[in-house]
């Protein structure tokens, strides 16, 4: 518990958008975000010390192949959308569905190779729970990012 306390203030630091955080190229950015997350899966999970050397080696290459095979095509594809809603076409929005289909379907083949790979030198029950602290790590992280554009939000509608 003390570890996750520890934990919930670094993660406030590094995503307060006072620090200079989002001025790092989206890299470095990535690597950063990568490195909390592998952080705290390891604090609130426990395993053995070949394990969490195994956890290490898997979670960083399976991270990265998500990373530039998905999750960043995901995100220009919905940019793309985003910029061109109103005028897409026909062909182009159901373009845009195939492609973002894929991507998911790329996505769960990812992260069922990675789980399997952790299988293979991790106990069962620690991988579940090494699932569960990656899926509380995502939340935690999404509701950082809304409210901080909350905040945002606020903070320009008193400008007004």
């Amino acid at each position: 518990m003390k570890k996750l306390a520890s934990l919930v203030v670094l993660l406030f630091a590094t995503i307060n958008p006072t620090t200079n955080l989002l001025a790092q190229k989206p890299s470095s950015r990535y690597k950063e975000f990568k490195e909390m997350k592998l952080n705290y899966i390891i604090d609130n999970t426990e395993m053995s010390k070949e394990e969490e050397e195994h956890f290490q080696c898997v979670f960083g290459n399976y991270e990265d192949k998500y990373h530039t095979s998905v999750w960043i095509k995901e995100r220009k594809i919905k940019k793309q959308i985003q910029n061109s809603l109103d005028t897409i076409s026909s062909v182009s929005a159901s373009s845009y569905i195939n492609e973002y289909y894929k991507l998911e379907k790329l996505g769960i083949t990812l992260r069922n190779d990675r789980n399997q790979k952790l299988l293979e030198k991790i106990r069962t029950k620690q991988v579940l729970s090494i699932l569960h602290q990656e899926q509380l790590f995502d939340k935690e992280m999404f509701k950082r990012i809304q409210e901080r554009k909350n905040k945002k939000k606020k903070e320009e509608e008193k400008k007004r």
